[in-house]
């Protein structure tokens, strides 16, 4: 693969997944870490490209352009895969249940069928997730407080930490930018405490991905693979993996 071919390549990565890490960009490329890093550089120099260099990989970013709309860009991609993993995150999901709702695109479409279920009371961290639930009267939603990520339209920082610490659950149903047998990762670490803190404080956690996060690492792990107690997707995974999650009891929850 030359230059060219590789330039084009990043670009059709970052346009679909909004955001990759340099080691996985270059397994993907097959080439060097070095070579890959070089590649975003040269990407992010130029003026006509959206790409922005963070720490250890790349965003698809508009910021060049005075506004960074990630969350419409992720929304139109994997629809069909999303719906699928939101309905059968709903079958998680009884009357009466108290849960965290992380943020996301495939956190948002749960939210948009959510209103079949009766006494819900939703926490969230997505302004856009909170925005769905709003139109349901027949769900108590908990908006948190805290710092918006531009763009993005979740919320966090330390206030937003605080601020889950008041609450118990029953459920969480978590987002993730890539995970494996050693645990999930994130692209950016906006989200990972407050990732982290819904764990903690949820008797059941439910981990949301479609295949293309599978096997998949980013900049920053956000926990172990472990304390889940479900993996919702749209498809099978490999059968080495789900083998090794099977005999630590993490069941993957798809539908053909």
């Amino acid at each position: 693969m030359n230059k060219a071919e590789r330039i084009q390549k990043i670009f059709e990565i970052l346009s679909s997944e909004g955001n990759v890490a340099i080691d996985y960009l270059a397994g993907s490329l097959g080439v060097s870490a070095a070579t890959a890093r070089r590649d975003v550089v040269a990407l992010s120099r130029e003026e006509g490209f959206p790409i922005r260099r963070v720490r250890g990989g790349a965003v698809f970013s508009l910021e060049k352009f005075g506004f960074e709309p990630m969350f419409d860009l992720k929304l139109s991609k994997m629809v069909e895969e999303k719906k699928k993993i939101a309905r059968i995150s709903l079958e998680q999901i009884e009357d009466g249940d108290s849960i965290f709702l992380d943020s996301g695109t495939t956190i948002y479409y749960l939210a948009k069928i959510i209103g079949s279920k009766k006494g819900i009371k939703v926490v969230t961290v997505d302004i856009k997730v909170g925005e769905e639930l709003a139109k349901h009267p027949n769900i108590r939603t908990i908006l948190a407080g805290g710092e918006v990520r531009p763009g993005y339209y979740t919320i966090g920082g330390n206030e937003t930490v605080e601020f889950l610490n008041e609450f118990r659950v029953e459920k969480a149903f978590i987002a993730t930018d890539g995970w494996n047998l050693d645990g999930t990762f994130n692209s950016s670490n906006f989200e990972v405490a407050i990732k982290r803190k819904m764990i903690e404080l949820s008797k059941k956690k439910y981990l949301l991905a479609d295949h293309t996060k599978c096997s998949k690492n980013m900049f920053i792990k956000v926990t172990d693979i472990g304390v889940f107690d479900a993996i919702i997707t749209d498809s099978p995974v490999p059968f080495n993996i789900e083998k090794q999650l099977k005999e630590i009891g993490i069941p993957i929850l798809f539908k053909e």
